[in-house]
């Protein structure tokens, strides 16, 4: 039994011109799509209240819209939906502008025929399906479905925004794994994986279709209840879910008996922002655990918990001095052309020399600089200190590669930030050429119109410009349109995903050949395996990162690597 042909929405007054339409989609035999048709943008409006279709044929001018604004009023009805502008005239800059504003494409009526409309539509149907699968992945956890970080921190300031306006409250629940870690060691990742699946799979049936279970990364998983009257109301979720993951798993005939820590904090009881909220859940969490280790446990935030977390300030004064006495150092990984195997580049990436404990990550102290602020200096700093030292490696006669550095929100909106790069620039002497400053799409469409601006000023630098995550936040191809950027970062956990699974690797692959159209670069992060460097050739990635080339290294060392601008792949792959 065949599918239902797709319906397509036809949006043109004139008779004449409507025919035409249908006379070519019915002339093209491959073509499978059902006519529907409104004369007007009310009309159009009524038929898309009737009919789910799969895309729009919009002429610009009607009797109730011209020009643009037809296309933003249309959008605006039908968000989701593709569309195709029509238009009797040939005009670029009319062209431009509209897919800009969110067209998928724009015809010309007297220069088209049923091949170019049926590949025009069908191109449309599939670009939008791409984007919906390129979203699902960057908002859920690849191995559970869950939410992911990124959705979770969405649905939490929502749940706290309505809480705000009901007066109820909204509940957050910190969980953790007893002994996962030993469970991976000794059966294997595989195990370790199918066990993850089951205690998403008991999490997601303790709870209501609107809550929000989400795995934040290893064995730390998040329940977000909203609607919720009083700690009455949680006590019995609780003491359900800690049921649930009591239960004996059966995995590859190993049968697993697990326990969980549960920390629970509410809003606005515990806290009254986000942040706060999370600090205060994982800290209860932690409390569970320290009562009892080698059992299921939960607790509720309370005023003794609040004073634990003092520790926080006290953490965040520490990153202060620690900026003043000069423990930031800049570790360097090289960006490597997949062809060739030369270093065309590399990313400067901030480590915290601790007198106690050693190198550490930026996961152990990132956000506290953003929360507090801290980020602005030592963002400035970072910029600087990576001209320089790049301007010190080309007066060696190492070879002259650009640098990259990330840049944070906070940074980002500062008023000065252009002015501040171009500072750097002109106190080490560096080439605009030879920086790279990324950013991520969430940050650039907090005010696009401010990021254009703020790019725009970037680019008369000679700045070159980088979409990091790509594949990880709301990406959408309009923004490689919108902004001017060089290059796209394709996220680790794509490139994961695109290692084990064909639809992975699809949508990695779209991602790149989109990049492509718009002269845009694509790198691969995250390269650590000959299989990942296998799919970053598979969909066409021009460079790659990743620790298959080499971990991020200290200067010393990082120029040693570059010295003789010798092939990194040959090295690292014999």
């Amino acid at each position: 039994m065949q599918d239902a042909p797709a319906k397509l929405l036809l949006v043109e007054d004139n008779p004449g011109d409507a025919r035409l339409v249908e006379e070519l989609l019915v002339d093209d035999k491959q073509c499978h799509f059902q006519l529907v048709r409104a004369n007007s943008l009310g009309s159009a409006h009524d038929q898309l209240e009737r009919h789910d279709v799969a895309a729009i044929l919009l002429d610009l001018k009607l009797p109730d819209g011209e020009g643009l604004n037809t296309l933003t009023r249309i959008h605006t009805m039908a968000p989701g939906i593709p569309i195709v502008v029509l238009s009797s005239e040939e005009d670029e800059g009319l062209a431009i502008r509209s897919v800009q504003l969110g067209a998928q494409d724009f015809l010309v009526k007297g220069s088209i025929n049923g091949l170019l409309l049926r590949r025009s539509l069908s191109y449309a149907i599939e670009r939008k399906r791409m984007a919906e699968q390129l979203h699902h992945l960057a908002h859920h956890d690849a191995l559970t479905g869950l939410a992911n970080r990124k959705l979770f921190y969405d649905r939490l300031q929502r749940s706290i925004n309505a809480a705000r306006r009901s007066g109820k409250r909204a509940v957050l629940m910190f969980l953790d794994l007893t002994g996962f870690k030993a469970i991976n060691d000794s059966l294997g990742h595989q195990v370790g994986d199918l066990l993850l699946q089951g205690v998403s799979q008991r999490l997601t049936d303790c709870v209501r279709a609107s809550d929000c279970v989400a795995r934040l990364g290893g064995d730390e998983f998040t329940v977000l209840l909203d609607d919720v009257s009083g700690p009455e109301d949680i006590l019995p979720i609780a003491q359900k879910i800690l049921g649930a993951l009591s239960e004996p798993f059966t995995l590859e005939s190993a049968h697993l008996v697990t326990h969980a820590s549960l920390g629970v904090a509410l809003f606005p009881d515990d806290s009254d922002d986000a942040a706060s909220l999370v600090r205060a859940a994982d800290a209860a969490m932690y409390q569970a655990k320290a009562a009892a280790p080698n059992d299921s446990c939960f607790r509720f935030f309370s005023k003794e918990l609040a004073a634990k977390t003092q520790g926080y300030a006290d953490y965040a004064r520490r990153l202060g001095e620690a900026f003043e006495q000069g423990e930031f150092v800049l570790h360097y990984q090289p960006e490597v052309d997949i062809r060739s195997g030369t270093v065309i580049g590399m990313e400067a990436l901030l480590r915290w020399q601790h007198p106690q404990e050693g190198l550490l990550m930026p996961a152990r102290f990132m956000d506290a600089l953003e929360e507090t602020g801290l980020i602005v200096p030592v963002g400035a700093w970072i910029l600087r200190s990576a001209c320089e030292q790049n301007t010190a490696w080309q007066k060696m006669g190492l070879p002259p590669l650009a640098v990259s550095v990330n840049i944070s929100p906070r940074q980002f909106r500062q008023r000065d930030f252009v002015d501040s790069v171009a500072a750097a620039l002109e106190r080490t002497a560096m080439r605009g050429s030879l920086l790279e400053l990324e950013f991520t799409e969430d940050l650039l469409r907090e005010n696009e119109e401010h990021s254009v601006r703020t790019l725009d000023s970037l680019n008369r630098l000679g700045v070159k410009l980088t979409l990091d995550n790509f594949g990880s936040g709301v990406v959408s191809f309009k923004s490689l349109m919108k902004f001017p950027i060089h290059a796209i970062k394709i996220d680790r956990s794509l490139i994961q995903d695109a290692s084990h699974n064909a639809s992975g690797a699809a949508i990695a692959k779209a991602a790149i050949e989109v990049a492509h159209i718009f002269h845009i670069k694509g790198l691969a992060e995250g390269v650590e395996t000959s299989a990942h460097l296998d799919t970053v050739k598979r969909i066409a990635c021009d460079d790659a990162q990743g620790y298959l080339y080499s971990p991020p290294l200290p200067p010393s060392a990082f120029a040693e690597l570059i010295q003789g601008n010798r092939p990194l792949h040959e090295n690292s792959l014999q």
